[in-house]
C-alpha cells in the first residue's frame, strides 16, 4: 500500500480483520470458512513460520482457530521484503503481506516481480490510474475497488505459473473441446 496511508491503512484493516466471522459456511453470519483440507491448513501454517523466520512480523492472526476442521485466522504480515517467500509463493490461505511503496511504478513493479500471477487488487478513486494498473499488473484478473468478484460469463484465470487455461465464460468450453476437420471425396 502507498507510503503515506500505510500505517492508517494497516490499522484499519487490523481491526476489520479482526471482526472477522470465522465458522461454518452454511452458517449465514460466517464471513470466512475452513480451508480446504488438513493439508492445506499444514501448509498456511508452515508459510507463517517461514515467514516469520524470514523476518517478517505477525500483526495479526497466524494461529489455527480452534481444534476442529480445518480454520485458519485471517493472517497480515508487515516488514515484508518482496524477495521473501511469503511474498514471492502462492499460499492459497487468509494471509496479506503488507508492502508498502511510494510510486505507481514502484508498486507495477513489487506486482510484477513474482512468477505468479492469478489475480490482483487495486484500490483507487482515480479512474486513469485504474485503467493505468490494469494495464500494468501481469495477472489473469484485476479487481479496482473490490475483490473477489466472479461471474459465469467472466472468465477466470492466471497468468505467469498460476496455471494455464480460463474457467468460465466461452474461453472455458474451448478449454473442454477440440476441433476436428474432416476433408472427404466420394468416389462415383
Amino acid at each position: 500500500m502507498q507510503r503515506g496511508i500505510y500505517e492508517d491503512f494497516l490499522t484499519q484493516v487490523k481491526a476489520n480483520t479482526e471482526n472477522i466471522v470465522i465458522g461454518s459456511p452454511f452458517d449465514p453470519a460466517t464471513q470466512l470458512g475452513p480451508v480446504v483440507s488438513a493439508e492445506q491448513l499444514e501448509r498456511i501454517t508452515r508459510y507463517v513460520r517461514i515467514g516469520t523466520d524470514e523476518g517478517a512480523e505477525v500483526l495479526v492472526g497466524g494461529q489455527r482457530r480452534g481444534d476442529v476442521g480445518y480454520f485458519f485466522e485471517p493472517t497480515i504480515f508487515t516488514g515484508v521484503a518482496n524477495s521473501m517467500r511469503i511474498a514471492q509463493e502462492e499460499i492459497f490461505g487468509p494471509v496479506m503481506c503488507a508492502i508498502p511503496f511510494d510510486t505507481e511504478e514502484e508498486a507495477y513493479a513489487i506486482a510484477n516481480d513474482v512468477e505468479f500471477g492469478l489475480a490482483a487488487g487495486v484500490w483507487t478513486n482515480d479512474l486513469a490510474r485504474a485503467h493505468r494498473a490494469s494495464r500494468a499488473i501481469d495477472a489473469g484478473t484485476v479487481w479496482v475497488n473490490t475483490y473477489g468478484e466472479v461471474q459465469m460469463s467472466v472468465p477466470y484465470g492466471g497468468m505467469k505459473q498460476s496455471g494455464s487455461g480460463r474457467a468460465l465464460g466461452e474461453e472455458s468450453i474451448h478449454e473442454l473441446t477440440h476441433s476436428k476437420s474432416v476433408w472427404m471425396k466420394i468416389q462415383r
